[in-house]
């Protein structure tokens, strides 16, 4: 009997869990400037390096120490 029982019930559970899964989230909420971003997509101009440093594509700029002192 108990079998029965949670059996249903694990039915019930997930064709609720299903069909709210469909319900989106409103255009206000989706639009926010501070929303996290879930995605694990880098910027595609930066790349890792086989010791961790990182290598940014772009323009080269020069530094100069004695311009700044």
């Amino acid at each position: 009997m108990n079998t029965i029982f949670f059996g249903i019930l694990t039915i019930l559970s997930l064709f609720i869990f299903m069909n709210l899964g469909k319900i989106k989230a409103s255009k206000k909420q989706m639009n926010r400037d501070d929303r996290i971003n879930w995605g694990r997509k880098q910027r595609p101009n930066v790349q890792n390096t086989r010791d961790g440093s990182k290598i940014i594509e772009g323009e080269a700029e020069e530094i100069n120490d004695e311009n700044q002192k």
